[in-house]
């Protein structure tokens, strides 16, 4: 009994490991080779153009990337799915192309790179596709600034401008785009809680097939000031006469204005009457002294100077309105009034 079981084992011992091995390369093979049932897969569209044409591929009105076929391929092909693209090349574009075309294009196996065993069983929900060609101009577009900022500043600040640098670029895209464009738009700068000047880098907001034609940064800078508030002062209107000017009396009607200024409020808080020169400059209204003949009367505009520097920023409300000015005569001294002499009393002449 021994003997018949060691036998069964090892009688013709390298007849049996062969069969072995070639039993397991056949299950290998049997294994691989068999074909799953079709699966449904969505393959990359390129559409290939000739120079300075783009295209557009449509189904049912709606932009496609991907065409969706049911695939059937050898199991142990599936790693290489990820691989396959359909390319398609439009040959010839005689037309000028000032407005977009449309083409009916008929896709087929061959436009696959399909790798071996692998068929297209079907196409979802057929093999037709619109190609819409467009002709590719390059269009220079300033950088749009207005509603470039999200969010808002703290309370008691503002956005007082916002900067492009460059203000303008270069980009290539579908003629019939871009001619819809003068400016492009970027993403927004955020300055939510922002008190002090931003300078941040920004991207062109997608259209369409257009790309920039450098790799130029834009940067937008974005200023932030205060909040603007409102408050009058009352100011003493000064005369501004020149030192070769007649010695005339000259009178204004009103001699003090209620002024309104607006500006950054911690500005606005510091600013007193004494830092606000508000006055008429005489020597504008009469250039040549000689001939100063009063009476004479002006309506001049008042001119207003701060100070000092540190006012920059605040302006009026309300433009400055005219006033009333008058040259007046030299006034005639009035007469000495004398009393007259009396004469000298006389002493009473005692009686003869």
């Amino acid at each position: 009994m021994i003997y018949f079981i060691k036998g069964l084992f090892f009688n013709n011992l390298s007849i049996k490991v062969m069969a072995l091995i070639l039993s397991v390369i056949c299950w290998f093979y049997i294994y691989n080779a068999r074909i799953d049932p079709p699966r449904e897969i969505n393959i990359p569209l390129i559409i290939e153009t000739p120079s300075q044409i783009i295209s557009r591929a449509e189904k049912d009105g709606e932009v496609i990337r991907d065409i969706k076929v049911k695939l059937e391929y050898p199991r142990g092909a599936s790693s290489d799915l990820n691989g396959l693209v359909c390319r398609y090349k439009i040959k010839t574009v005689t037309e000028q192309l000032d407005k977009p075309q449309l083409r009916i294009v008929e896709l087929t196996a061959s436009d696959f790179n399909l790798k071996q065993g692998m068929t297209i069983k079907q196409f979802i929900p057929d093999n037709k596709i619109q190609v819409l060609l467009m002709r590719e101009i390059v269009k220079p577009m300033k950088v749009k600034t207005e509603g470039a900022v999200k969010g808002m500043p703290p309370k008691g600040y503002r956005v007082v401008n916002i900067v492009a640098d460059p203000t303008e670029v270069s980009v290539r895209g579908p003629k019939n785009i871009l001619d819809k464009y003068n400016e492009i738009t970027t993403s927004k700068v955020d300055v939510t809680n922002a008190n002090i000047d931003l300078s941040r880098e920004v991207k062109i907001e997608p259209l369409e097939n257009v790309v920039l034609l450098t790799d130029e940064r834009i940067v937008m800078k974005v200023f932030i000031d205060e909040d603007f508030t409102e408050e009058v002062r009352t100011v003493k209107i000064n005369l501004l006469i020149p030192p070769d000017f007649p010695h005339f009396p000259i009178q204004i009607k009103p001699q003090e204005k209620a002024l309104k200024f607006k500006g950054p409020a911690s500005k606005i808080k510091e600013l007193k009457p004494a830092h606000i020169n508000l006055f008429v400059n005489v020597g504008e209204l009469c250039p040549n002294p000689a001939e100063v003949k009063p009476p004479m009367t002006f309506a001049p505009k008042l001119e207003l100077r701060f100070t000092s520097d540190e006012f920059a920023g605040i302006e009026l409300a309300e433009p400055l309105e005219q006033i009333k000015l008058e040259i007046l005569p030299m006034p005639v001294p009035a007469p000495s009034e004398t009393t007259p002499e009396k004469p000298p009393e006389q002493s009473p002449s005692s009686p003869k």
